[in-house]
């Protein structure tokens, strides 16, 4: 179910594919997540996304592709 990851390293945020590798590299935790956002939009559908902070600690998060009115 969890594909997608975003690991804090070294100051920076990266987000992982588990079949893939990394997939790139960030400032900030809310850049790696809407990165994670851009693949749910090729999907049309909203991802779930670990996230391991940098004091090891997991959180989840659901990224969608944005809705269009």
């Amino acid at each position: 179910m969890f594909d997608l990851s975003v690991v804090a390293s070294d100051g920076r945020w990266l987000l992982v594919d588990e079949s893939e590798g990394e997939l790139g590299e960030y400032d900030t935790c809310d850049e790696a997540l809407k990165a994670a956002g851009d693949f749910a939009v090729l999907d049309r559908e909203p991802r779930h996304v670990l996230i391991q902070d940098a004091a090891g600690e997991w959180q989840e998060a659901v990224v969608g592709p944005p809705q269009f009115h």
